[in-house]
């Protein structure tokens, strides 16, 4: 008798639990990429609005920016040079009904200027 049948319905039985695996590391990967650009982005406009902070339409031009560059609900605080901004983006993954919203994305950041240096936190 040979293994030729017990591989291949092995190989067929776990199949789909490597696919499933495969699936997970690849929108994991995703998820990661795009709160990167997120997050890179929000600190570019928080240290414009810091840098530029004498201009009247502020508030409006970084609105501006972050509605060219990023989806999803952004929230702009700009009060006694204190900018704090909050993006809200719901991740469309195959997953969604498993992890139940855990891929949603929502990052708040504030920034401020300490001796003409820009300090940026992530809250």
């Amino acid at each position: 008798m040979t293994n030729k049948g017990q591989s291949l319905v092995v190989f067929v039985l776990l199949m789909p639990i490597i696919f499933i695996l495969i699936t997970i590391v690849w929108e994991l990967g995703n998820l990661s990429i795009i709160q990167s650009k997120y997050e890179n982005e929000i600190k570019d406009v928080i240290t414009y609005g810091l840098n530029h902070q004498d201009d009247p339409n502020i508030n409006q031009k970084l609105n501006e920016l972050l509605d060219s560059n990023l989806d999803g609900i952004k929230t702009v605080t700009n009060e006694e040079n204190i900018i704090k901004i909050n993006v809200k983006k719901e991740y469309n993954s195959i997953y969604k009904i498993l992890f139940k919203g855990k891929f949603n994305i929502d990052i708040t950041y504030v920034g401020y200027k300490e001796n003409e240096k820009v300090i940026i936190k992530k809250e």
